[in-house]
């Protein structure tokens, strides 16, 4: 009987992920002639109960700290054809592709398969990175792990399948969530040092000490180990994966330690190496782009992101090169994923550099079409954009050149159409931008209506009121109170048709105004009143009479119960009942403090009122004093200041809240002091 398939896994006590690590070879065991070999270093009875549902076939293992000699236990005992191991805190997500390679007969074409290890960085299973890893291969006489340590499967001889299948591996995140400490590494560390001194021209063997130190953060000897491995490295006549990881990582590691021209001459000088891999020099790209931004040397970083691009060309064309020249975390997908954050710095470097030939051929090369991954780089673009001032008007012409339909494009076509005065056209690609609009660039759009009087109908039918509560709010907080007074009437004839947006804006407009300015007492009231008539039409259409009978009784938002309060105490005070207005003016400050400014300086002017009574001038008074100034302008015309301050006296007397006797007072009195 033939076993194409030997599956091998190392079985500690992860009870957590063994079930669903297990159950995910079930189709492997069912579709394929396969056995399962379990070597079991734990301890855990109830983990053993579960191994047993699925394979009789249990190695016992005493741990001595060599995954290799554990791992070869298991190997050992295989008689399948083929070879496969696995985690046990790992499990496939799908192992269709796998059944099918063996199925179909192809993996007789084959010697060794790499599947693809999915490492999590969070438990939401959003960052992530995907890595091949070799695991699979043709079982013969010579095949064995090697390196207690970081064990390799090897021979994995040529030609090798890369598979697209994948498992799910969440150990980095449990780490970082739980910012657990590593204690593989306390314990990895001497034992790798011990090999070093047994073996000190293995260059695997140098990276594997430079990934332990580097995990503890001491850059240093992980620096020391990085550049002695990747001398050693270079000695040898193949290339192999470890050589490719020492080469990125070495600028890098020399980066982390805070020496940035180091890094640059470093990474400078692999670059230039006969040896040097395109996956190497793509990742090295981004290294180099990030330590000229540090140095601000802006026309090499460019240099570097120019090289990114075309090696990131290159390797998206040649796709079997980007497979084959990947190691542990350098791989095509990783670079691909700086992608963005390299083109954003070549963006920024173009303009400091003054070469803004090459940011609009920058611009072009950003993945436009694919929004959800550009979707967070847009306030970037937008700092971008405000940075250089100088050059805005370039910046939206790059844009308008562009050929795409993304939204955030569009918006600035449009602003570079409203900039060459063509009005038309930026109406007609604000009409566009209203229909597919990125999220927080509704504000752009306003804007852009309100300086061309564009009716706004097209953006609030796009816009729930929800939305245009958060507008109506952030452009009165965040206008200047002299560009919102000049804003506000003219984008409210925009709003006809829309009435709770009309008073939603209002609302906010008014709010401002009054706890900013002090106002005189009769325009507070007036204001306040408009306010609360505003804001209670607003209720009117949304609740029943019951409930603004009885807001409180029926828990209606803040403002409504604000302005049902304040209704009440502004309307006694038109009615002359000034004392009885106090409780509900009380009121209104408890329940809406934002308006405690407003509401408090109107008490003050009432409370000023009830004390001071104003004196009632009768209309024969008034035409009294009408007389009296007639006489007094007489002599001030006439320069006879002693008689003026005289009868100044007497109609202050008449007349003593009378804003022009007040002003005659300070001239006789100017004038008089020359005299």
């Amino acid at each position: 009987m033939n076993i194409q398939l030997t599956i091998s896994m190392l079985v500690s006590d992860r009870i957590e992920t063994l079930g669903k690590c297990l159950a995910s070879l079930k189709p492997l065991l069912r579709e394929l002639d396969s056995e399962l070999i379990v070597v079991f270093t734990g301890k855990n009875e109830e983990t053993l109960e579960l191994v047993r549902q699925y394979t009789s076939h249990i190695i016992p293992f005493t741990w001595c700290d060599d995954f290799a000699k554990a791992r070869n236990a298991g190997l050992k005992e295989g008689r399948g054809e083929w070879f496969l191991y696995i985690d046990d805190d790992e499990w496939f997500e799908d192992t269709t592709e796998i059944i099918q390679f063996f199925k179909s007969g192809e993996y007789r074409q084959y010697q060794s398969a790499f599947y693809v290890a999915r490492n999590y960085l969070d438990f939401q299973g959003k960052r992530y990175s995907d890595g091949g890893v070799g695991r699979m291969c043709r079982l013969t006489p010579e095949t064995e792990f090697v390196f207690p340590i970081h064990e390799n499967l090897v021979p994995l001889g040529e030609p090798c399948k890369h598979l697209s299948t994948f498992v799910h591996h969440y150990g980095y995140a449990r780490k970082e969530c739980f910012d657990e400490k590593d204690t593989r590494t306390s314990r990895n560390l001497p034992l790798l040092l011990e090999m070093y001194e047994k073996d000190p021209d293995s260059p695997r063997c140098c990276m594997q000490i430079a990934q332990e130190y580097r995990s503890v953060s001491e850059f240093g000897p992980a620096v020391e180990y990085c550049r002695r491995g990747l001398g050693l490295a270079r000695k040898e006549k193949q290339i192999y994966n470890y050589e490719l990881w020492l080469q990125v990582h070495l600028p890098l590691l020399i980066f982390y330690t805070g020496d940035l021209r180091l890094a640059l001459e470093e990474g400078e000088r692999i670059l230039k190496h006969p040896r040097t891999l395109e996956s190497a020099a793509l990742h090295l790209s981004v290294t180099l782009v990030a330590v000229c931004r540090g140095l601000k040397e802006y026309k090499k970083g460019l240099k570097y992101v120019n090289l990114y691009h075309e090696k990131f060309c290159y390797l998206l064309e040649h796709k079997e090169k980007a497979v084959l020249q990947s190691a542990a975390g350098i791989t095509f997908d990783m670079a691909a994923k700086e992608m963005i954050p390299v083109y954003m710095d070549g963006l920024f470097f173009s303009l400091e550099a003054e070469d803004f030939q090459i940011a609009g051929r920058i611009l072009s090369w950003l993945p436009w079409e694919d929004r959800e991954q550009l979707l967070p780089y847009y306030p970037r673009l937008e700092e971008w954009k405000k940075k250089y001032q100088g050059k805005k008007t370039a910046i939206l012409e790059a844009y308008a050149k562009m050929d795409t339909e993304n939204p955030y494009v569009r918006i600035q076509k449009a602003l570079y159409a409203e900039g060459q005065g063509h009005l038309k056209e930026t109406e007609e690609l604000w009409k566009n931008c209203t229909k597919d609009c990125p999220p927080g660039f509704q504000w752009e759009l306003i804007e852009i209506a309100v300086r061309n009087q564009f009716l706004l109908e097209p953006m609030l039918k796009q816009m729930t009121p929800e939305a245009w509560n958060e507008y109506a709010k952030a452009v009165t907080d965040h206008k200047k109170w002299v560009e919102m007074q000049q804003f506000y009437p003219k984008i409210m004839p925009l709003l006809d048709g829309f009435p709770f947006y009309r008073r939603r804006l209002e609302q906010c407009y008014l709010e401002k105004l009054m706890t900013r300015e002090l106002l005189e007492e009769v325009r507070l009231r007036g204001f306040l009143k408009d306010y609360c008539e505003s804001v209670l039409a607003d209720a009117q259409a949304v609740y029943k009479g019951e409930a603004l009978e009885a807001p409180e009784t029926y828990a209606l938002p803040t403002r409504y119960r604000f302005a049902s309060a304040l209704i009440n105490a502004l309307n006694l005070i038109d009615a002359g009942k000034l004392i009885e207005s106090f409780p509900f003016l009380k009121e209104s400050l408890k329940i809406y403090p934002k308006m405690s400014g407003a509401v408090g300086q109107l008490l003050r002017y009432l409370e000023e009122e009830i004390q001071s009574p104003k004196q009632v001038i009768t209309e024969e008074f008034m035409l009294l004093g009408e007389q009296v100034k007639q006489i007094l302008r007489g002599l001030i015309n006439g320069g006879q200041w002693d008689e003026a301050y005289g009868v100044m006296e007497q109609l202050l007397s008449l007349l003593p809240d009378d804003l022009e006797v007040l002003q005659m007072k300070q001239e006789i009195l100017r004038q008089g002091a020359k005299a």
